[in-house]
């Protein structure tokens, strides 16, 4: 396919996503459509509303999961992010419903307060969006990069449960719900660009945890360890695209792992198992070849991308994120679709250069 063609197509795809997903927001009569769908197999041949979740893994798994799982917002916490600058109007929209779950500066994954509490991750993609949106002040920017100091892990001899002193948790041990204290290197690279960020707008007393954490992010990446997934997050590219996000953005992120991450990108494509081609792993590689300037196979992504598209211009659901210890996946038509949709515009030649 020429090089004209394929911008063509990509740009008409791109066009069709965009109506897709205000027809999600817009659609009252069916507010499912924006929430994820849970599936025990990656390939999503079979899921379930994510309020009949915890029902469903009783009967497929055999245990409980501990709480009731309300409605999530992982798609508009994500999405803020994902959309084109000129959608301002989406925008809003998805910071509305993003409103539902909040508590103060900290940002949970479902709307019902009593079902989970905040956590780490979603408030800093979170935080990070509404930033990228000017729809938060630096002032509020510093209130958030503080919550999240206070994720860190304490020094190893102050900490009941062995963690890794000075690296951020993914969730607060404040007594609203023990989950102990857990690290995982795509909620580390999360937190870090908004930390980061915070202390380039004057954000002070934040060296030591961000030293820790970049270490640990870091480290994943060379270790190769990245590619067996996290905890939270099944598949590597989740990881290359949040490592990405920093290594686009901060001087010294990019020095210690642009190449790194370049390398990491040729590795997975060279290995073409079975959920190399879905279409959310497209899409985080694609916008992680952006975000560190690697241009070879970008018209590929974009052809790969495109051809997967439904008629309705949603991609299928994919699985993003994981629920810990057990075998139960996350994602939606939707969330496909914001991160393929990214994925087209950023990788347009007029467009390299762009972060997300």
């Amino acid at each position: 396919m020429r090089a004209a063609e394929s911008t063509a197509t990509a740009a008409s795809a791109l066009d069709r996503a965009l109506a897709f997903i205000r027809s999600c927001v817009d659609c009252a009569d069916d507010e499912d459509r924006m929430l994820s769908r849970v599936s025990f197999d990656p390939s999503f041949s079979r899921s379930h509303r994510i309020t009949d979740a915890r029902a469903a893994i009783r009967g497929e798994l055999g245990v409980d999961a501990g709480f009731d799982f309300s409605d999530d917002l992982s798609t508009v916490i994500l999405g803020l992010s994902l959309l084109p600058p000129e959608e301002d109007v989406l925008a809003a929209s998805f910071a509305r419903l993003l409103e539902r779950g909040r508590a103060g500066h900290r940002v949970r994954l479902f709307a019902d307060e009593g079902s989970f509490p905040a956590d780490t991750d979603c408030t800093a993609v979170a935080a990070q969006g509404l930033l990228e949106k000017e729809l938060l002040s630096g002032g509020e920017l510093a209130a958030f990069a503080n919550e999240l100091l206070r994720a860190a892990a304490p020094p190893e001899e102050e900490a009941p449960v062995p963690a890794l002193p000075g690296v951020v948790t993914v969730y607060w041990d404040d007594g609203r719900l023990v989950r102990g204290r857990k690290h995982d290197p795509v909620v580390c690279a999360n937190v870090l660009c908004v930390l980061k960020e915070a202390s380039r707008q004057g954000l002070v007393r934040a060296g030591e945890v961000i030293d820790a954490t970049q270490r640990y992010v870091v480290e994943h990446l060379s270790s190769g360890a990245y590619l067996e997934g996290s905890r939270y997050y099944p598949y590597p590219e989740a990881f290359l695209h949040s490592a990405s996000r920093l290594a686009g953005r901060f001087s010294d992120c990019r020095e210690l792992m642009a190449g790194p991450l370049a390398d990491a990108l040729r590795a997975l494509e060279a290995d073409r198992g079975a959920d190399r081609d879905r279409s959310i792993n497209v899409a985080l590689r694609t916008i992680t070849a952006v975000n560190i300037g690697v241009h070879n196979g970008q018209s590929d992504r974009r052809r790969l991308l495109a051809g997967q598209q439904d008629q309705d211009g949603a991609w299928p659901a994919s699985p993003y994120y994981r629920l810990g210890r057990f075998p139960v996946y996350f994602g939606s038509r939707v969330l496909s679709t914001l991160f393929a949709a990214s994925a087209l515009r950023l990788s347009q030649p007029a467009e390299i250069g762009g972060v997300r």
